[in-house]
């Protein structure tokens, strides 16, 4: 399987288009979905969207067994959801990392209404620069859009204290899938979702051990995750969401439309065994 398709790509998606994606989606989606933009994790089966989110952004706290008061890198930020968790649950200080402003604006203004101690920084993830190591490093529905996962694996490797986790949940490629960036099930995801990259989870598994890690936990977990995709597919059709939809400028349409039509995608290719959400924690030696 070719992990990294960024090349072929390259043409239709960049770091620019993801930018401008997520300054112009997230004020939507977080009056859609809330601070959490990422899957949710289904146990019943009759969690309500928000539950579902909070349901993964806890099991994977659970799994990496966050100690509380630790000061935690949260990778690909979005609007805050995974932070603000953090800060009220775990105690965690936590600093957050987006390549959008309207995201770094928004995360900002709703940490300071619920007084939590929650820093949001406008940086790109594959060119962090810190000048003190974190506890854990949270990448949580974000690495896909990196253009080079391994090479970033690597770097962020430096911001990690001895001991400290590195925590990855993403859309993981099916080890069998032998070309990514051609397959008929991929593709519309990759380009709908603006990915620039996606690899398997055994990828992941063998970056972090090339690194010095020990893998304290894998797993696929797409059985809990797939039901994101009905409850998106039945919460666009509705007339709020219609509505809000008409506040996207006449020349981000074609983008947002794409998007639109890549959930279904994504259900598709997740029903087909192509594609799965997967966590992995791994520890620093």
């Amino acid at each position: 399987m070719k992990d990294d398709f960024k090349r072929n790509l390259a043409t239709r998606v960049t770091k620019d288009g993801i930018r401008r994606f997520y300054d112009i989606g997230s004020p939507l989606y977080l009056e859609v979905y809330g601070s959490h933009i990422h899957d949710g994790y289904y146990i019943s089966g009759k969690e309500t969207k928000e539950e579902a989110q909070e349901n993964l952004t806890r099991y994977i706290a659970e799994k990496a067994r966050i100690r509380n008061g630790s000061r935690i890198l949260d990778v690909g930020s979005g609007v805050g959801g995974s932070s603000f968790w953090l800060a009220r649950n775990k105690r965690a200080k936590t600093v957050g990392i987006t390549i959008s402003p309207i995201q770094v604006q928004i995360a900002t203004r709703q940490a300071e209404n619920q007084h939590l101690d929650s820093t949001f920084l406008l940086m790109d993830a594959e060119k962090m620069i810190f000048a003190e190591p974190f506890d854990a490093v949270w990448v949580v529905a974000a690495s896909t859009h990196f253009q080079n996962q391994e090479g970033f694996v690597k770097s962020a490797t430096a911001f990690l204290k001895k001991g400290g986790k590195f925590i990855v949940f993403d859309w993981m490629a099916n080890e069998d899938v032998v070309d990514v960036a051609n397959d008929p099930y991929l593709r519309p995801v990759s380009e709908g979702m603006l990915l620039l990259s996606l690899c398997s989870i055994n990828s992941y598994l063998k970056w972090f051990i090339e690194n010095g890690y020990r893998i304290t936990f894998a797993e696929d977990i797409t059985d809990h995750t797939i039901k994101t995709w009905d409850v998106a597919l039945s919460i666009i059709k509705e007339p709020s969401v219609l509505k809000l939809a008409t506040k996207i400028n006449k020349n981000d349409i074609k983008q947002a439309l794409h998007f639109l039509k890549s959930i279904r995608s994504m259900k598709r290719a997740m029903s087909y065994g192509k594609l799965g959400s997967g966590v992995i924690v791994a520890e620093k030696l």
